[in-house]
């Protein structure tokens, strides 16, 4: 629940740098439907590189950051995210 939480704030943050102040669900589509764009993407793509240790340097699927859940799904596929990631988010949210 506290890593939902946590990526839910820093998905707002970039939205409301967009002035985008819309709510939004854990499944709705962020980038394909363009609330969120390329910038955004490298944004969350550094901060999982970051904070999770997940490794892009083969590319991604745009779909596996669509969206809060299929966020989250990428996290947990990883074998062994870090506990204090959550910490670092919740920073960035600030």
């Amino acid at each position: 629940m506290k890593d939902r939480l946590a990526l839910r704030a820093v998905l707002e943050k970039l939205l409301l740098q967009k002035g985008d102040r819309n709510t939004f669900s854990d499944g709705e589509s962020l980038l394909t439907s363009g609330r969120l764009d390329s910038v955004d993407t490298l944004e969350l793509v550094v901060l999982l590189e970051q904070d999770y240790g997940i490794d892009f340097s083969n590319g991604f699927d745009r779909d596996d950051l669509d969206s809060v859940d299929s966020i989250l799904n990428l996290i947990q596929a990883q074998p062994a995210a870090p506990k204090v990631s959550m910490h670092a988010m919740e920073q960035r949210a600030t």
